[in-house]
């Protein structure tokens, strides 16, 4: 058996290489994360308080549309 080594946890998760971030407008380091994932056709989209995950939800890809279109013709829609 070999040696136990304590390995040190970054004190930030590694952003996605494909997505996005977007801030929350309360601050106190609330992210919200957007990436996806071709190869299991989902896009994730999961909360952050500064580098603690605190949610996630898996979209199918097929469910985009009907998110976008719930995003834009809400706030946008209403103009």
């Amino acid at each position: 058996m070999g040696d136990v080594v304590a390995m040190r946890i970054a004190s930030t998760p590694a952003l996605p290489t494909q997505g996005e971030v977007f801030d929350d407008v309360r601050g106190e380091g609330r992210t919200l994360r957007v990436s996806w994932h071709s190869a299991d056709g989902v896009v994730v989209l999961s909360m952050w308080r500064k580098s603690e995950c605190t949610g996630s939800f898996r979209l199918p890809v097929s469910d985009l549309p009907d998110l976008l279109r719930a995003l834009t013709d809400g706030p946008l829609g209403s103009r």
